[in-house]
C-alpha cells in the first residue's frame, strides 16, 4: 500500500480555492481502479494549512493517477500555497489497529526502547 500526503499553507484569500479544487478531484479519484482512500483535512490554526491524502494498492495504480490529467487539478492547488507545499510518498508494509493500542497499554506489555 502507498500513502501520499500533501501539506498546503495557503497563500491569503486562497484557502477556499485549494479546498474547491481538492474536493474536485476527491470523487473521480476514489472512482480510479486501486485507490483506498482521499481525504482532505483542513488544521484550524492561524496557518489554516490544507492536508490532502491519497492511499493507493499499488505503486503502478498511483503512477497512473499521477501522470493523469485529472492530477493536474492537484498541482494546481500546490501552486496557491505561500511556501513549498510537503509532500511525502510512503510505501506501508503493514497495518495495525486496535490491537497495538490494547497490546502496548495492557499491565503485561513490556517496556520498549525509549519509554522512561
Amino acid at each position: 500500500m502507498l500513502l501520499t500526503m500533501v501539506k498546503i499553507s495557503p497563500s491569503p484569500g486562497k484557502q477556499q480555492e485549494i479546498l474547491d479544487i481538492l474536493m474536485s478531484v476527491r470523487g473521480p479519484t476514489l472512482a480510479a481502479s486501486g485507490c483506498l482512500e482521499c481525504s482532505i483535512y483542513e488544521e484550524h490554526d492561524e496557518e489554516h494549512i490544507v492536508l490532502y491524502l491519497e492511499k493507493w494498492q499499488s505503486m503502478n495504480e498511483m503512477i497512473v493517477h499521477i501522470r493523469s490529467p485529472l492530477y493536474t487539478r492537484v498541482l494546481k492547488a500546490l501552486e496557491l500555497s505561500v511556501r513549498q507545499p510537503e509532500i511525502s510518498f510512503y510505501e506501508v508494509s503493514g497495518r495495525q489497529g486496535i490491537e497495538l493500542i490494547e497490546g502496548v497499554r495492557s499491565p503485561m506489555a513490556s517496556v520498549t526502547q525509549g519509554d522512561t
